[in-house]
Order: C-alpha cells, then sequence, then structure tokens
C-alpha cells in the first residue's frame, strides 16, 4: 500500500533530529539574546567611542591652535623689539652711519641692557652678510648668508633664517633678521638669534593645554624643531612613527605647523572612564532578555511537545491505516476501521465516510465518534441548497479537500453551527476518496480546536486518503482478479523458482486434481514425459530475453491416467531475488488431437505420394506418422499363423528391437491374451488397446512393453488387392488415446496405404506396358532394330555428343543388292528371313558406342561415333570392311535353300559433310546412290560423300 514519501521521510528525519533538536533550540534560545546584545552593545560601543575620539581630537586641535597662536605672538614680539632696536640705531636725520658712534653704541647697549633675552646682536651690512658690529665677542666678520633666510610673509623686511645649533649660545637657536629701508635702497640688517628653548616653551599655556604632545615642525625643511631641541644641534627627520591620531595647527604667517600626537591610550583612557555606567546597562538588558528567552523556549517546548504527539498520532493513523488498507478484503470493514482508528489514534471527535444517493442526500458507509452530532443531519450534494454549501458536498463536486479553520467563522457551514458548537466541536475537514480516477465518496473528521489542520496534518490525511483509495482499488481488483480466475476457462499458474505458488480452480479441474493439491509442488508432477519438461525448461531462457513466450501442444498427465494437451503462455515478472513467472494453459486437447490426426492423415498422403516402391511408402509413413502425431512408435509387420513376427517397417521408440518379441511368444503365451497385433493380424480387422501394459501384466511380452512405454496400442489391416497383406501398429505413451475419431484416422490411414499399394501394383502394371509400347513404336517388328523414330530421337543426340566431345561421327546409309531378286524367287516370306538375319549380323558385328537402324525394306542406317576428326576416314574404313561381312556369306531363306545379297553404303561425316542429322542423311544417301550407279566399277562398297563432285552445291548454310 501507498505511503507518502513526504509523510515518511518526515516521521524518520523528525524523530531521528528530535533528539539534537532541545540542545539546538536551546542554544538558538539564549545564543540569540546573547548575540543581539552583543551586536547592539558593539554598535553602541562603537559609536561612543569614535564619538570619544571626535572629542579629544577637538580638543588636540583647540590647544594645538592655542600653541601656534603662542608661538606667532613669541615672534611678532621678536620682531617689533627688532624694530625697536633698529629705530634707536637710527641718529638725529633718521640714517644710520657707519662705522657707529660712540654715542649710539652706548644707546644701543643700554636698549639691550634692557632686553636681557638678547644675548646676541649683530649689525650687518647692507648685504646681510658682513658683520658691522656685534654684542658678542666672536672674531668673524661674516655672518650666515642672506640666502639661507626667507621673508615673512606678512612683513616682508623681516627675515627668518635656519635654525641650527649655535656654538657660542650652546643651544639650538632661530636665526631672525630685519632691514633697514633708506629712500628705497637697501640699508643695514640688525640680526639676532631666538633660542628655541625660549621659542618653544609651553609654560604660558594654561596648565590643561599642556597635556599634549606638541611637536613644531619646519615646513621649510620639514624638520621637528622640539627634536632638535631635545637632541641639541643633531638634526634628525620629522617622526614617522604611526599615531592613532595625528592633529596639525599652522602657526599663522609663519613657516611653521603644531603637530599634535594623540595616543590610543590616551583615547582608550577617556573611553573607559564612561564605559562602566553603559556596560552596566547592557548587561541588564542581556539578562531581560535571557529571563525572556527562557520563557519562549519553554513555551515553544510545550507547544512542540504538543505538536509532537499530534503528528506522532497521526502518523500512527497513516501507517496502521495504510496496514489495514494493504489486508482488507471488503469495503465495509475497511471504511469502518478506518474511522474506529481516526478517533483512537488522532483524538477526533467524529470520524465519518459517506457518499451521496441518487437524490443526491450524503448516506453514512461508515462513522466512529459522537454520532449523536449525525442523528437526523443533512447533508446534500447540491450547490444550490444550503445543505450542499459545507465542506462535504463541495469537496464532493471539486475533488479538492477542503479544511474548515473554525465553525463560528464559516458561513457556509451556518446549517450545521448550532449544533456543532453545542456537541464542542470547532473545526472540520473534508477530503476526497476516488475509485477508478473518480471520487467515489468523501472522509470527513472533526475536532475541538480551532485551526488544528497544519501542514503537516494536511499532509498526512491526504496520505489516508490516497492509501484509503488504493485499498478500495485493491479490494475490488482482488475481487475481479477472483471471480477472473475462478471463472477463467483457462489455466493459471503462478511460479517461482519452478515451484507453483498459486493457480486457479479451473488449472486443476483440467488435471483432475483437489484445488490445493498443486501449491508448494514442483511443475514437473503435472507433464506427461520428461521430454514435456524440458521443453518448458528451454523455454525459459527465450522468456528470460523477451520476458514472454509460448509453447504449443504440450502433454500433461491427468490424475486418472489420459493424456491432456494445452498451449502454455508465460510472462515473467519483475524479481529481482527470485526467477518468478506466470503461465496460462489453454486445453487444447481436442484441437490438438484432431490436428495431430489430421497431420497423421496428411504425413501418410505425402508419404505414398512421393514414394516410388513399397518399402519407401512404408518406411516413409512409419516416420511421418511419428513426427508431431500422438504417436510415438508406428510399425508395420506380418504374423503368421506360427511362423515368427515380420517387421516391413518400423519408425519411432523401441521399434528397433521390436523382433525380439519372437522370443516371447511361445506356448505360454497362450495363457495370457494375445497381443494386439496378433488379434488384429487373426481376426483381419482393428484391434485396439487403451492400456497394453495392464492388459499384458503377466505376458512375457510385459518387460518390452514397459520399457518401450508402449500404453493405447492399436493395430488395423492393410489390404492389398483385396487381401490382408500386413498390420500397421499405432503405439501411444498416454492411456485413453483410442477413441472413435482417432479409430478412425487410423483405418483412414491404413486404408489409404492399401489404396496406394494397390495403385503401385497398377502404375507398375501399367509402366510395364508403357514401356512395351514405347519400345515396340521404337523398333523395327521384324527386325528387332531401331527403326526411323527411334533414329530420329537417337541422331541428333549423337551429334551433340560429339560437339561437346570434339569428335567426329559418320552417318552411313546402307542399300542391299539383290534383294528383289530373293523376294521374286523365294517370296516375300524368304525376304523377310533374310531381313532378320542380316539385322543380327550387323548388329553382332557393330562396336558397342555404334547403332544401328532400319528405315523400311532393304535400307538400313549405321552410325559410328567417337571418331577422331582428323582420322574419321581411315577409322571409319576400318569398321567398314569388318562389317561387309555380314553379307559374304548366304542366308538360308527356306528349308533346303539359301540366297546371297550384296551392299552397297554411302558415308556422311559430322562435321566434315555437314551439321545437322537430316543433311548428314541426304548426304549419305547421295553417296550411296553414286555408289550404286558406280557398282561394277567400284572398288569398295562403300563411298564417301566427301567424295561426292556436287559437293559444294549442297553444303549446308552457316
Amino acid at each position: 500500500m501507498r505511503v507518502s514519501p513526504f509523510s515518511s521521510f518526515f516521521a524518520v528525519v523528525y524523530q531521528a533530529f528530535n533528539a539534537i533538536k532541545k540542545p539546538a533550540s536551546a542554544v538558538v534560545g539564549y545564543g540569540l539574546p546573547v548575540l543581539v546584545v552583543a551586536i547592539c552593545g558593539t554598535a553602541v560601543e562603537f559609536d561612543e567611542y569614535q564619538h570619544v575620539v571626535a572629542k579629544i581630537n577637538e580638543a588636540a586641535r583647540r590647544d594645538s591652535q592655542a600653541y601656534a597662536n603662542l608661538i606667532m605672538e613669541r615672534l611678532d614680539t621678536r620682531f617689533t623689539e627688532l624694530d625697536m632696536a633698529l629705530a634707536a640705531l637710527r641718529g638725529s636725520d633718521n640714517r644710520i652711519d657707519p662705522p657707529l658712534s660712540p654715542q649710539v653704541e652706548m644707546s644701543l647697549r643700554h636698549y639691550l641692557l634692557s632686553r636681557p633675552a638678547y644675548s646676541t646682536f649683530s649689525v650687518l651690512g647692507a648685504d646681510g652678510e658682513s658683520i658691522q658690529w656685534s654684542t658678542s665677542d666672536q672674531k668673524k666678520t661674516r655672518d650666515e648668508p642672506l640666502r639661507d633666510f626667507s621673508p615673512v610673509p606678512k612683513m616682508p623686511y623681516h627675515f627668518l633664517g635656519p635654525v641650527h645649533y649655535s656654538e657660542t649660545l650652546g643651544t639650538v637657536v632661530l636665526s631672525m633678521r630685519v632691514r633697514e629701508k633708506d629712500n628705497g635702497n637697501a640699508g643695514y640688517f640688525l640680526g639676532s638669534p631666538y633660542r628655541i628653548s625660549r621659542f618653544l616653551d609651553e609654560q604660558e599655556l594654561p596648565p590643561d593645554y599642556r597635556n599634549w604632545d606638541f611637536t613644531v615642525i619646519d615646513t621649510r625643511s620639514g624638520q621637528s624643531l622640539t627634536q632638535l631641541l631635545h637632541m641639541q644641534g643633531q638634526v634628525h627627520s620629522p617622526l614617522s612613527a604611526r599615531q592613532e591620531m595625528v592633529v596639525l595647527a599652522p602657526v599663522p604667517g609663519y613657516p611653521f605647523v603644531v603637530q599634535t600626537l594623540v595616543s590610543s591610550s590616551r583615547v582608550w583612557h577617556t573611553y573607559s572612564q564612561q564605559a562602566p555606567a553603559r556596560w552596566s546597562a547592557e548587561v541588564l538588558l542581556l539578562a531581560l532578555l535571557l529571563l525572556f528567552s527562557e520563557f519562549l523556549i519553554r513555551r515553544r517546548d510545550r507547544e512542540q511537545m504538543v505538536h509532537l504527539r499530534r503528528l506522532t498520532d497521526f502518523n500512527t493513523f497513516m501507517a496502521q491505516a495504510s496496514q489495514c488498507a494493504s489486508q482488507a478484503n471488503d469495503e465495509a470493514g475497511l471504511l469502518q476501521e478506518i474511522c474506529d482508528m481516526a478517533i483512537r489514534y488522532t483524538h477526533f471527535k467524529i470520524a465519518l465516510i459517506t457518499r451521496p444517493d441518487e437524490a443526491q442526500w450524503f448516506q453514512m458507509l461508515a462513522m466512529s465518534g459522537a454520532r449523536a452530532y449525525l442523528n437526523n443531519i443533512a447533508i446534500s450534494a447540491r450547490a444550490d441548497l444550503p445543505e450542499g454549501k459545507g465542506t462535504i458536498g463541495r469537496v464532493w463536486r471539486t475533488g479538492l479537500p477542503l479544511f474548515n479553520v473554525s465553525f463560528s467563522n464559516n458561513a457556509t457551514l451556518a446549517p450545521w453551527k448550532e449544533r456543532a458548537l453545542r456537541m464542542g466541536l470547532r473545526s472540520n475537514t473534508a477530503l476526497p476518496i476516488y475509485r477508478d480516477g473518480k471520487v467515489w465518496a468523501v472522509f470527513s473528521v472533526y475536532h475541538e480546536k480551532v485551526d488544528i489542520f497544519d501542514d503537516q496534518l494536511q499532509i498526512l490525511l491526504k496520505e489516508v486518503c490516497i492509501n484509503i483509495s488504493m485499498g478500495l482499488d485493491r479490494i475490488y481488483s482482488q475481487q475481479l482478479r477472483t471471480a477472473f480466475l475462478d471463472n477463467s476457462l483457462v489455466g493459471i499458474l503462478l511460479v517461482k523458482n519452478r515451484v507453483v505458488q498459486m493457480n486457479n480452480s479451473y488449472t486443476t479441474y483440467m488435471l483432475g486434481l483437489e484445488s490445493d493439491a498443486l501449491v508448494g509442488k514442483p511443475t514437473e508432477i503435472i507433464y506427461a514425459e520428461k521430454s514435456e519438461f524440458n521443453r518448458i525448461t528451454e523455454s525459459y531462457e527465450q522468456i528470460a530475453q523477451n520476458r514472454t513466450v509460448r509453447v504449443t501442444g504440450v502433454r500433461l498427465a491427468r490424475s486418472d491416467g489420459q493424456m491432456l494437451i494445452v498451449d502454455f503462455s508465460g510472462v515473467k515478472l519483475s524479481d529481482l531475488q527470485n526467477d518468478v513467472s506466470v503461465w496460462t494453459l489453454e486445453d487444447v486437447t481436442s484441437r490438438e488431437v484432431a490436428r495431430r490426426l489430421y497431420h497423421a492423415l496428411v504425413n501418410t498422403a505425402d508419404a505414398v505420394l512421393l514414394a516410388t516402391n513399397e518399402n519407401e511408402m512404408c518406411s516413409r509413413a512409419c516416420q511421418d506418422l511419428v513426427r508431431d502425431t500422438l504417436f510415438h512408435a508406428v510399425w508395420i509387420g506380418r504374423v503368421s499363423e506360427l511362423g515368427p513376427l515380420e517387421v516391413l517397417a518400423h519408425a519411432g521408440e523401441g521399434t528397433e528391437g521390436i523382433e525380439q518379441i519372437n522370443t516371447n511368444l511361445d506356448g505360454d503365451c497362450s495363457l495370457s491374451p494375445p497381443l494386439v497385433v496378433t488379434r488384429a493380424w487373426r481376426e483381419k480387422d482393428v484391434v485396439y488397446s487403451n492400456d497394453e501394459l495392464a492388459e499384458q501384466a503377466d505376458s512375457p511380452c510385459f518387460e518390452f512393453i514397459y520399457a518401450n512405454n508402449w500404453r493405447a496400442v492399436l493395430s488395423a489391416p492393410i489390404r492389398r488387392d483385396g487381401q490382408i497383406w500386413a498390420v500397421m501398429t499405432f503405439v501411444s505413451p498416454q492411456t485413453q488415446v483410442f477413441d472413435e475419431s482417432s479409430i478412425a484416422l487410423c483405418k483412414r490411414v491404413t486404408s489409404l496405404l492399401g489404396h496406394a499399394l494397390d495403385k503401385l501394383d497398377v502404375n507398375r502394371r501399367i509402366e510395364g506396358l508403357q514401356e512395351q509400347e514405347a519400345a515396340r513404336a521404337r523398333h523395327d517388328v521384324l527386325t528387332g532394330l531401331p527403326n526411323r523414330l527411334a533414329l530420329t530421337e537417337y541422331l541428333p543426340q549423337a551429334l551433340a555428343r560429339a560437339q561437346r566431345q570434339a569428335t567426329s561421327v559418320a552417318v552411313g546409309l546402307i542399300d542391299l543388292d539383290g534383294f528383289k531378286l530373293v523376294n521374286d524367287t523365294y517370296g516375300h516370306e524368304a525376304g523377310d528371313r533374310l531381313l532378320q538375319q542380316l539385322g543380327q549380323s550387323l548388329q553382332a558385328r557393330l562396336r558397342q558406342t555404334d547403332y544401328v537402324a532400319r528405315l523400311g525394306g532393304d535400307e538400313f542406317v549405321v552410325v559410328f561415333e567417337g571418331l577422331t576428326t582428323a582420322q574419321a576416314v581411315e577409322q571409319v574404313e576400318v569398321v567398314l570392311t569388318t562389317l561387309h561381312a555380314a553379307v559374304e556369306k548366304p542366308f538360308p531363306v527356306t528349308v533346303d535353300e539359301t540366297a546371297t545379297v550384296g551392299m552397297t553404303l554411302g558415308v556422311a561425316l559430322y562435321p566434315q559433310d555437314g551439321l545437322d542429322a537430316e543433311y548428314l542423311l541426304k548426304r549419305a544417301d547421295k553417296a550411296m546412290y553414286h555408289a550404286k550407279q558406280n557398282k561394277k566399277t567400284r572398288e569398295k562398297w562403300w563411298f564417301m560423300a566427301k567424295d561426292l563432285v556436287d559437293d559444294a552445291q549442297d553444303a549446308p548454310l552457316p
């Protein structure tokens, strides 16, 4: 019975994975909140971290810019002081004239004393390099080249020199210069180094601004002034270490930039100070989520347990329904059992199977559960009635399943709503049950809960209906099969490995057995002979290749000993493990017996028609009668009253040694019934026995009969020329073979054979007469020699042989000399006597290959074959010399008198003188007459046609 692949797979997989489902559900249930909190917390913390980074970045940018502004103010102040010093050097006329006067120097020194930061101060010439005056004790006359200085963009007369280490001051300094402007001409330069330590001092910044690692970069050379200060004159490249964040603040108006490095630890320290409060909130949220997940998991587990229990019940119901559908033997029992199992396993309140009657009102075929709901209930199949718009009616019309979620919310169920709710029914479903491809009934179940039919339950219920449909089809097919098998007029066998597994009643009826006599038995027991079983065995090779086979005329043995002839038809079934086949047995005994009897008669007719003598006729008749007939031995013999059995012809089993019956035909045989053949010979009539073996149980011939399986025996006399000539015996290995039709056939066979023998005798007599008449027609009555007709037939054949063998033929025409005188003197009787003697004498002197014929009167023709073409004349002359001796002695014509005659011969040669018989005879005749005309002067008694003078005129056309 069919089980849905989906439902089976689902049930197995669902149960197989149930052991790991709970741990997996727990992992998902608890892990998911943790994952959500982790993802959300990570996003929040990342956002907070970025906020901290932005906040610190902003603070670093603000403090760096404050530091850059401080440096700008210091540089501006220093250049302002240099401008003031330059103003102090000018005289009353606003000019600086070298050399400096003592008053100017004194004034400049007093100014410098008020500016202790100026430890070194120099007055340079207009070239900006030659030192005119300096506060230091250095001996140099020249200062740093002017090309190393760059003007300040916002003050073009102010110059910044390179940052370098000053040996005089012992520290790193920044060279600064201002230039005097005199009537558009460059004047003096005032120069003073600026200590970097003072330049970079951070102490003037607010305390909270000094928490950074500031680095001042000279953008002209990329040097880090901070590192130069720390390394005291050793020039290094700027820092290349990658920090988490770098903030740059340019010094306004000057080629310097303040670089502030923000470390990761600073960001993390700031971030971690604010994190504990957030982390506490996140942990609290995680705890709440875990508690909520625990609640959901437990509720889901309870629901899954309920669903699993329901699904298990439905699977059990489906399995039981499938088993029931595969084993049920009647429809009513199947339908009622399905309804009972639906209530027992799935806890439905009601289960029913119904179909409409002729009035289209549904009648219950089976039901189980709360039957009170079904009392007096009206359900119609008509769509125009309210009672026909429910689930059952719609399913009947559409052939599609319907699942009602709730009676309360389905308006089409209004006629049954109040009753259903009162009975505690909340939902129902209706599904079609098919039969022969059409809706045959409706299966409906009712439940106390709403929305109970989920997808899995729907699939299982559909599978149950499919199994019910298949079960109904199986029951119907089984009923049909049983009716078909039991009422079939052919036998049917189901065979597995040559053993009968099942048979219909007609099989045992045909064999005369009990109904269960064949089941479990080997098939060999039903065959009449081992050879018949071997025929079916050989057919198994064909059935293995073609899946079907047909074997006709198989002989089976009935229990009563009678022979049964059937046609076997086999079909191989699909079975991977065993040799399973179905065989049908059609009883063709009557037809086969008739066919074989007719075949035997036809065989006999063929034998007598084709035979040329009695031995061949009898032998062929026996052989044909055992080929595809009822008989396995046939023989023809004679039995004398006292003499032994004489076998004239035989064929079949046991007939080779049939003469040994003679050794048993002694005086003791008189005590037992005579053999059928003996009785038939004695009674001169048909004698038969349908069980010769049983009748001869006490006979000395029993062993021979038993060894050759001679059961049914019939002997019929063969009459020839009205008298019994022999007895034909028919033998069959089966009993009860000879009935009215078979006995009539055997009589017809022997009668046909007797008539054939009579006809053979008549034909022989007629052939003898015909041969005599043919001989008389072709031979001369007087001399016995071939006549003109015989010569006409013989001569063309002789010429054809010569043509094939490339030889020559001589044709001679003889005419007697003086024969008329013999007739006139002694009479025609004497002349006839002379011709007889002459014919014998000529025939005696010719070779075996030569031929002589009498044309009539005193004319004879001789034909010589096998002559060599080149020596034909010489060979002919040798023969003619011998032939003339036939007339050299007188012939006695009367009692007392003799007569003498001569011969004249004309000879024509083939192919020298002609190519056809008629022309050669004509040429020979001319040559003969030529010899007669010259009889007195001729040297020979013959004349050759080739020597005729008019030979060319008579030559035949080519």
